[in-house]
C-alpha cells in the first residue's frame, strides 16, 4: 500500500454512504474521493462491498 487509503477505505466509504443514503457509489465518484487509490485496488473494494449486501439465497440484504 502506497498511502493511508487501501480497498478498505473504499469499502468503508461505501458502507457509510449505503448506510446515511441508501445508495452505494458508483465508480466516477469513488475515483473522485479517492484519486491516489489505484483502480484495482477501488474494485477490490467494491467488490467486499458487494459480497457483504449479499446473504443466503441469492438474495439481497434489505
Amino acid at each position: 500500500m502506497s498511502g493511508p487509503w487501501s480497498k478498505w477505505s473504499v469499502y468503508e466509504y461505501m458502507r457509510h454512504t449505503y448506510m446515511r443514503d441508501g445508495r452505494a457509489p458508483d465508480l466516477p465518484e469513488l475515483l473522485e474521493n479517492f484519486p491516489e487509490v489505484p483502480i484495482p485496488e477501488i474494485k477490490e473494494g467494491i467488490e467486499e462491498f458487494e459480497q457483504v449486501l449479499w446473504i443466503g439465497g441469492g438474495q439481497r440484504a434489505q
